[in-house]
């Protein structure tokens, strides 16, 4: 078992720099320093021209803790890890500074994910770099990020003679690549590496690189089979610790492509053969429930942890797997319905479609975001919903439909030190906002995001009535680009939203600082302990300090109280029966 070194969190705090003028946007697609050709990596150096320095990751990767929610919901189930996979990252995440549009990919839920998978490629450009925010900001998380090794389908351009140039081995019996790959994710501070090997081995191409029907090498493809097995566990050998190595299920050890759907006698060794081959293994999204438990026992057996398995969900509506919100029995699948254990690991696939799906007959688009920036609500809502369910309540499991992610797992926290501080900036905006003032225009770079909250969103209402929605809102905000938005009516007077998992001394914590915009006459900010105490603080009758545009700060003093931990920081609601609420958050923070 590898040991793992872990940051301490310390102050989050936003970097506050309205964008330059003369910025311009500049998605990097297939080029690098994102997307190597094997040439290139194999001529990489950190002084290479293929190098870049401004890519390299500067935020370790934090510890995290366990975040149960409680309310509603049951213990969760906390061994199981998220493997997160947009489809194409290069195509709309390959940059490094600020880009002068608010309508790009972005994402929020990183306390529901354990692995943020940069899964990308070509049949020309073979390795896949993560871009320095998105790291920088998984890392700030606690969440992991992997590059990619993509090998094409042979139809697709994908080639045997490429495979045979990545399993170079020197004079020593080194495999070169295997050393080029770690050099390059330690220089770029990322955290491993996803084998995708999608070429048939055995398939004889043309010198224009086009199949030639009929024909078939089975010896070479055996051969090249045989020695990516080798090349795997040498990877995983050398990986330093911390660095992980996932294979896709794909290859068969003959050189091959027959997707297995699970864990059998013809996939295992490139989990677990004499010796390790992988840390973990991406199973291809055709698999039943039989398959599922076939896959548990064979893989305990192996003496390997069932959750280095992380069985697909291919999310794609265009594709009939795990179709997003129409198909959820797989996700039932995945947990022992007794106990609520999870029997895997699970890898989300192709879930950026909430940005460039485009809809189908049987499908709508979920959003028109990438071309209506005011289409922003329905982006990120489709996320959410994701982890969420159909109510968009993480704090209630759907009766029916899809009940997303967050009713089977329970999410992670990085906040065990203070300061706390948020803006509920998402990375992203309509304008810059600095104290409340516009001061530039259309901006993204989610490096520059805030920490979001752990639940996005839970709502505690018992009376089915109530209407009351969080969100993240571009129109206004205090610092950066978005708010934290609450609207609707609290059928029983009062509602509960928890925000923040903690686990901080309560002594530690003396102020509470809070800026809103709207009437906060009804709002209370609360932190709940480890043995079920809450103490609330409430905006009415406290004098406020103005800002402008409306905004207004309030401040506390954090009485000292008994030595107990704080595990929830959240707001709170006590309106009249059916009245109207409309509020804006611009800031929160604990020191």
């Amino acid at each position: 078992m590898r040991k793992y070194f872990f940051a301490v969190f310390g102050a989050l705090t936003l970097f506050c720099q309205p964008l330059p003028a003369e910025t311009t946007a500049k998605i990097t697609a297939n080029a690098a320093p994102f997307a190597l050709t094997l040439e290139q990596a194999k001529n990489w150096t950190p002084d290479s021209q293929f190098a870049a320095t401004e890519n390299v990751a500067s935020i370790a990767l934090a510890r995290r803790v366990d975040a149960q929610l409680h309310g509603n919901m049951p213990n969760l189930d906390t061994r199981a890890k998220v493997l997160y996979a947009p489809d194409g990252m290069n195509n709309f995440g390959n940059y490094l500074g600020t880009q002068p549009k608010f309508n790009l990919y972005n994402f929020t839920h990183w306390a529901q994910i354990d692995v943020l998978n940069w899964f990308a490629g070509t049949a020309d450009h073979t390795v896949q770099i993560p871009a320095k925010p998105w790291v920088d900001t998984a890392h700030k998380n606690g969440v992991k990020v992997i590059g990619s090794i993509f090998l094409g389908v042979a139809q697709w351009g994908g080639n045997p003679d490429t495979v045979e140039t990545l399993l170079e081995q020197d004079q020593h019996g080194r495999f070169v690549f295997a050393h080029r790959l770690v050099e390059i994710a330690n220089y770029y501070g990322f955290d491993g590496w996803l084998m995708n090997q999608e070429t048939n081995l055995t398939a004889v191409k043309d010198e224009n690189n086009q199949l030639v029907k009929g024909q078939s090498d089975p010896k070479r493809g055996a051969e090249l089979g045989e020695k990516m097995l080798q090349f795997m566990q040498y990877l995983t050998a050398i990986a330093p610790q911390g660095m992980e190595i996932h294979w896709y299920d794909s290859m068969l050890r003959n050189g091959q492509v027959k997707w297995q759907n699970e864990i059998n006698v013809n996939n295992q060794d490139f989990l677990q053969a004499a010796v390790p081959s992988a840390d973990a293994i991406f199973i291809n999204y055709w698999w039943n429930k039989e398959m599922l438990l076939n896959s548990h026992k064979r893989v305990k057996a192996l003496k390997r942890s069932p959750y280095d398995v992380y069985f697909g969900a291919d999310l794609w509506p265009s594709r009939n797997a795990q179709r997003s919100f129409s198909r959820s029995q797989w996700l039932e699948w995945l947990f022992d319905p007794e106990t609520g254990e999870a029997l895997s690991s699970i890898a989300l696939f192709a879930p950026n479609l909430n940005f460039n799906f485009d809809g189908e007959p049987h499908t709508p688009a979920f959003s028109q975001f990438k071309t209506n920036p005011d289409d922003y609500r329905r982006f990120y809502a489709t996320e959410q919903r994701l982890f969420s369910g159909d109510d968009l309540n993480s704090a209630k499991k759907d009766k029916q439909g899809w009940s997303g992610i967050d009713s089977y797992l329970a999410a992670k926290s990085v906040i065990t030190s203070l300061p706390l501080v948020t803006h509920f900036n998402t990375g992203q905006g309509k304008f810059w906002f600095e104290q409340g003032q516009a001061k530039s225009g259309p901006w993204t770079n989610i490096n520059k995001q805030s920490l979001l909250p752990t639940w996005q969103f839970a709502v505690l209402d018992e009376d089915a009535d109530s209407s009351i929605q969080p969100y993240y809102s571009f129109e206004a905000a205090y610092q950066g680009g978005s708010a934290l938005s609450i609207e609707g009516q609290t059928g029983s007077g009062k509602a509960t939203i928890p925000l923040f998992f903690t686990r901080v001394h309560i002594q530690k914590v003396k102020n509470i600082e809070i800026i809103a915009q709207g009437n906060t006459a009804d709002l209370s900010v609360y932190t709940t302990s480890d043995k079920g105490e809450t103490l609330r603080y409430n905006l009415k009758n406290k004098q406020a300090k103005s800002h402008p545009n409306g905004w207004q700060s309030y401040h506390f003093v954090v009485p000292m109280e008994k030595p107990e931990n704080i595990t929830q920081v959240g707001l709170e609601l006590t309106p009249q029966v059916g009245q109207t609420v409309n509020l804006k958050i611009g800031k929160l923070a604990l020191y």
